[in-house]
């Protein structure tokens, strides 16, 4: 069974993604594995399934948290719906041995986080402990905010740099646009619409999608990019953006991306939950 790997600590930021969390494996069909990153000590891989099991006052901190999760699983679903399992890993609670421990779980397919408390979205991808997480996983990471709403993807969109593998981290969004019969835009942020090499390479990305992809509902969007204040607009074209997705770029590729909806004048956050793909070979 596949499973989504959350990393919580103590704040209402970390519970919302929990949530979130919950909503998308409900819909995968998935399993939801807790880490806990604030050095509270709980049974491995206790696994909550309608058990009430023990008494929640003699619980550790991550098995109570889970059982909170298990609760409100139940009170917020219909009778009969799938309820995801939820298990703890307590073992593991420095960053590296979370990742570590996580890594060798074969059926893991999504690494789920959350910003700190005084971070926002863009600024928390940026950081140091956001960019371990992004280089040591081997699945993508979802980075979602507390202003993401618990609904359903009606729209993803992919943000392509017009790498060759682009294909192929599209390919991965297929499960998503499946379980959730989201539509997905695929854009790219064109700064040179006039260079006839670009808009080639443009062509055979649009061509690939209709030739290699076993799916519907995706598109292609060539989005002009060269006013001097950048934006986040282009995600509300036509229809509001519930999921962005890019692949890991280096450092500086993604400070200049993330960093896009800030200039002298205004600051724009990004409010929706980004899935960063680990780059591929």
């Amino acid at each position: 069974m596949k499973t989504i790997a959350v990393l919580t600590d103590d704040s209402k930021g970390a519970e919302h993604a929990t949530r979130f969390a919950l909503h998308m494996a409900k819909k995968m069909k998935a399993s939801i594995l807790l880490f806990s990153l604030c050095n509270v000590p709980a049974a491995k891989q206790v696994v909550l399934a309608g058990d009430q099991g023990p008494d929640p006052e003699d619980e550790p901190a991550l098995d109570n948290f889970a059982r909170r999760m298990h609760q409100y699983l139940v009170t917020s679903s219909f009778p009969g719906a799938y309820l995801p399992q939820i298990a703890v890993d307590g073992e593991n609670t420095e960053l590296v041995d979370v990742m570590t421990a996580i890594s060798r779980h074969e059926d893991i397919v999504m690494v789920v986080t959350a910003p700190a408390p005084d971070n926002d979205l863009a600024g928390y991808v940026l950081s140091d402990a956001c960019s371990r997480i992004i280089d040591w996983a081997r699945v993508p990471v979802l980075v979602v905010p507390e202003t993401a709403p618990l609904r359903n993807f009606e729209k993803i969109a992919f943000a392509s740099k017009l790498h060759e593998e682009d294909i192929h981290s599209i390919a991965e969004l297929g499960s998503l646009l499946t379980n959730f019969a989201a539509e997905l835009m695929v854009a790219h942020l064109n700064t040179d619409p006039s260079n006839n090499d670009v808009r080639a390479a443009e062509a055979r990305l649009n061509r690939e999608l209709y030739q290699k992809l076993d799916c519907g509902g995706v598109y292609f969007r060539s989005i002009p990019d060269v006013d001097r204040q950048k934006n986040w607009a282009w995600l509300k074209a036509n229809k509001r953006t519930d999921l962005l997705a890019v692949v890991q770029q280096p450092r500086e590729q993604m400070t200049q991306f993330f960093t896009r909806g800030k200039n002298e004048e205004a600051t724009y956050h990004l409010t929706l939950p980004v899935m960063i793909l680990p780059k591929r070979p």
